[in-house]
């Protein structure tokens, strides 16, 4: 583990917060991005795969994925509103869209 840096260490707490926030988004961006990639694969292979058994078990394992994608989307909102609310008690109510921003 790093040390921090001394403008790490001299920030505000809600600077902190923000970069925490934004890591935690770029990290939920990535893992959406994958599962996405698994789903298609998984669509191709129900299409082309000839045994309706395996087409069948690969059918479940995508009602999983889908389920995953939509945690995960709910976990991106909840990660945008934080951002918000953080972004507000430090500024305070903007008079700009602070939602144009992400």
């Amino acid at each position: 583990m790093s040390m921090p840096t001394k403008w790490y260490k001299k920030t505000s707490e809600y600077t902190k917060i923000f970069l925490q926030i934004t890591d935690v988004r770029l990290m939920l961006n990535e893992l959406k991005s994958r599962v996405e990639l698994s789903s298609v694969r998984l669509k191709h292979a129900i299409r082309f795969h000839k045994s309706k058994q395996i087409r069948s078990e690969l059918k479940f394992q995508e009602r999983i994925l889908n389920e995953h994608l939509r945690q995960i989307d709910k976990l991106i909102d909840e990660n945008c509103e934080l951002q918000r609310k953080n972004h507000e008690k430090k500024y305070g109510k903007s008079a700009y869209d602070y939602d144009s921003l992400i």
